[in-house]
Order: structure tokens, then sequence, then C-alpha cells
């Protein structure tokens, strides 16, 4: 045999030896997995049986005069309906409120042979408004914001006003994948490095410096149980498939047509610090849309909603009335 025989045979073992290695950390990874903790957001879950799988969601409250509520969770690792569980219940008390995991995300089906785009997202919203909450004030956050303010525009029947967190589509998420997306789509469903990678980005210390970093002015609510139920959510069979789509750019979506055609009331929420999608993006997208307001939520990042709950609370109680809502300066609000 050739030293160069021996060399590749070697190299060949030890890739082999490798691969075998992440393969197992893979599965153990996914058999130690914890179940999501479903109990935080209170209401009672339901499924809804759509075309391309099983929608879970959470629904509470009455029907009132209002109208019904719908909130839907933005795009990332571990994104669930998780994120309401400081707004959902305390809505109930004035409207009927559904807050559904989104196909892929949560403890929604997340089945593998789906084609996750942003035209499966916002068919699957106007589908849930048209066939479960029937027309309601839609509340949506990032990459969602942008589905809604598609859905808003589709069928205007089903949206009575619009809620968008941080909206993307416009100067952030707006383009779709290339070349180089396609093919790091291909390396994220590759059964053992494309699993590798979706683990260190999902691993527990990713989340929270994350959380700390981006998502989340005060770097205090960035708790176990927020990193706990993320890496949970995110660990579920099948959460990849979704998430490798994002990653890839699949998921974007150009919104700026379709928010300059919005003829319901629009209130755009938004929090100055921001890094991720920066506030000069509001700006663009008033100037496409002037009827639209804007709320600033100041020491905030990515989540106004819950960074500062009670301020939110107050402003979808106002939005949500049968009367003509007033604009509430919150740009100074404090840590709630």
């Amino acid at each position: 045999m050739s030293a160069f025989s021996k060399v590749w045979k070697a190299a060949a073992i030890a890739g082999g030896a490798g691969v075998a290695a992440m393969a197992a950390v893979n599965a153990s990874i996914r058999r130690n997995a914890a179940e999501p903790d479903d109990s935080v957001m209170g209401g009672e879950s339901a499924i809804y049986e759509w075309q391309d799988g099983d929608v879970h969601f959470k629904v509470a409250g009455e029907p009132s005069d209002t109208g019904p509520v719908v909130m839907v969770h933005g795009i990332g690792a571990g994104s669930s309906n998780f994120t309401w569980r400081k707004n959902f219940v305390e809505l109930a008390g004035h409207a009927r409120v559904f807050a559904p995991d989104l196909l892929g995300f949560g403890l929604s089906g997340k089945p593998g042979g789906v084609r996750y785009d942003a035209e499966l997202f916002a068919e699957l919203i106007g589908d849930f408004l048209d066939e479960v909450s029937g027309p309601a004030h839609l509340v949506a956050a990032s990459l969602s914001a942008a589905y809604a303010v598609q859905v808003a525009v589709r069928n205007p029947e089903l949206v009575r006003s619009l809620t968008v967190i941080s909206p993307t589509g416009s100067a952030t998420q707006s383009d779709r994948p290339g070349v180089t997306g396609a093919a790091f789509y291909g390396l994220m469903n590759s059964p053992v490095l494309g699993t590798s990678f979706y683990n260190v980005f999902t691993s527990e210390r990713s989340i929270r410096d994350f959380a700390r970093l981006q998502y989340f002015y005060d770097r205090r609510r960035v708790t176990d149980r927020f990193v706990a139920h993320h890496y949970a959510t995110s660990h579920q069979p099948g959460a990849q498939h979704a998430i490798s789509a994002y990653l890839s750019g699949y998921l974007n979506t150009d919104v700026r047509a379709d928010f300059a055609g919005l003829k319901q009331p629009v209130t755009m929420v938004w929090g100055k610090q921001d890094e991720t999608n920066p506030l000069i993006n509001a700006a663009a997208l008033l100037q496409l849309n002037p009827r639209a307001r804007l709320q600033i939520f100041d020491r905030c990042r990515m989540s106004p909603h819950e960074e500062y709950p009670e301020k939110f609370n107050e402003l979808m109680r106002e939005s949500i009335q049968p009367r003509p809502a007033k604009v509430i300066d919150i740009s100074s609000a404090q840590g709630a």
C-alpha cells in the first residue's frame, strides 16, 4: 500500500469516526430534550387541523363587541406562543384571544415534507382567521408581522385592525435566497452535519447569549425558565425544518407594497434600542403608509410586549375598542 493510500485510509477512518461521534451526540441531545411547559400561558389548548399539519393554539376569554384578538409569535429558534405569556390572559379579560403556534413551531406539527416559506405562513394565518377565530384584531411580531400585513391586504374582511411589532420585510429580511441560501439550506438538512450545526445554534448558551445581546434590553429578563422553554421547544422532533428554511432566507418576504396598501387601522410597535431591526426602518414604513401610527418603547429591543407588558396591554386594550384610539406616549416608559 502506498503512503498516499495509507494517509487517505487513515483520514477516511478518522472522518467516519468523527461523523459517528457527531451522530451519537445529536441522538443524545434529541433523547434528553424535555417537553415544553405549556402551563405558563393559561387558557385552553386546542388543535386546528390545517391542510399541511396540526396547528396547536391557546384560546381564552369570552366573545365581546370588540371582536377577537389573534396573536402570532415571531420566527426563531424555540419561538412559540410562549412569547405572549404576559399578555394573553390579561387581554382575555376584554376579548376572546387566540394564540397559535405556527406550523413547525411550539406544539404544532413539524412535518418534514412541507415547503416552509413566507407564502405557507401567510396562508396559514389567513386560514386560521377564516376558519377558527373569525375576523379579528391581528397582532404579530417580526417576520410574522410581515405575513400579517400580507394577510390584511389580501383578506381585508378578516382583519379588523393590525398591530405589528418590529415588522421585517422592508430593509431587513426582504430578499429571497440565492445560490448561497440554497446551498446552506442543503447543508442544514443533512442528517449529521446539519443537525450538529442546528444543535450548536440552539444550545442553551446560544439561546441565552442571543436573548441577552439582541432580544432584551434588560438582561435580567433572560430567566432560566425563558432559556429552558426555548431550548425544549427548539429540540422537539422536526423543529429543525422550519428553522433551516428561516436561516437560509426562504421565510423572507418583501412587505413594502402591501404595507402601503393597508386600509385597516395599523399600529407599529418598536423597541428604541432594537439593533436587529433598527428604528430607522419604521420611518421608511411610515412614508409608505402615513395612516399608520408608531409607538416607541424606550430601553427596549426586539420584544416590547415582553419587556413592558403592562404598557403593551394598555395599548392593545385601546386598539381593540370599537372607537377611535388616542395616541399614548410611551417612549419614556420605565421598567415593568
